[in-house]
């Protein structure tokens, strides 16, 4: 009886996951045919799972005509800035908390978790009039310093959890044998919390490149106009180019997926050297 009940939970369990993957990447599927459709099958009715004719008129049309390269050249440049300043800092805040004792530190501690809780909408007007103020409207600085107070308190919370499992011991061995406390933070600390910062980056970089809505009120120029601002290019008011919108988010996919990947292997990496000891 408990091996029925144990393979009919198994099936279940199975099935769960196996519903979880359509969902999960059917519109992944569904935008990579729509986007090597021809225009005159993109639109027809009812539609079709797989292209009668494969076309890339779209994917031609995105390269030449559009600003979509533009925009994913801008993209990368805030968020890769974002990720390395934001790595750095919530490193050094991160251990701070996590490593010493000084009088507020909880209440600091919640505060940071507090500030990832509110919502990003609630400081458009502050940041608006404080770049304003420092006249960095309109400037890629103007999204790299904004995304850092919305992902800074994400990661010092993470980091400071992470850097809190590790043992103070190897530490103070690295201090006993003559490091600063800068010195054992780079040569101990860091390369044992490489899943942890790799974690940490994968945030900060998806973060960054799906941010809209500040980019939307802190950019006004064309030129520097983010990748998902591009794509509001292929919405008109009376119609919707899917070929090409389509066509331009499996472009704008490869950037993250690229990312993504090489983040995974040192999160692996990290992962099975914490594994071995030494």
């Amino acid at each position: 009886m408990r091996r029925k009940r144990n393979r009919l939970l198994s099936a279940l369990v199975y099935l769960f996951l196996c519903l979880y993957a359509v969902f999960t990447l059917l519109p992944i599927y569904w935008v990579f045919v729509t986007s090597v459709k021809p225009s005159t099958e993109v639109e027809s009715f009812p539609p079709t799972l797989l292209p009668h004719t494969f076309s890339l008129e779209h994917y031609e049309f995105v390269f030449m005509k559009t600003r979509v390269v533009r925009g994913i050249l801008n993209s990368l440049l805030v968020t890769l800035a974002v990720t390395a300043i934001s790595l750095v800092s919530a490193s050094l805040a991160g251990y701070a908390l996590a490593r010493f004792h000084f009088p507020g530190k909880g209440a600091i501690s919640a505060a940071v978790l507090g500030l990832y809780l509110i919502p990003p909408v609630v400081n458009v007007i502050p940041l608006f009039l404080i770049l304003r103020s420092l006249r960095l409207l309109n400037t890629l600085w103007a999204l790299i310093l904004a995304y850092q107070g919305l992902v800074l308190p994400l990661l010092t919370f993470l980091l400071r959890n992470y850097f809190e499992g590790i043992p103070k011991e190897l530490e103070e061995s690295a201090l006993v044998d003559g490091c600063t406390r800068l010195g054992a933070l780079r040569r101990v600390t860091l390369p044992l919390s490489v899943p942890g910062l790799a974690t940490a980056a994968i945030f900060a970089f998806i973060f960054s490149w799906n941010e809209f809505i500040f980019a939307l009120l802190l950019i006004f120029s064309d030129e520097l106009k983010t990748f998902q601002l591009t794509l509001m290019e292929f919405v008109k008011l009376y119609r919707i180019d899917w070929g090409a919108l389509t066509a331009a988010m499996v472009i704008g996919m490869a950037p993250v997926l690229s990312f993504l990947v090489i983040a995974q292997r040192y999160l692996i990496a990290g992962l099975l050297g914490g594994a071995i000891k030494r």
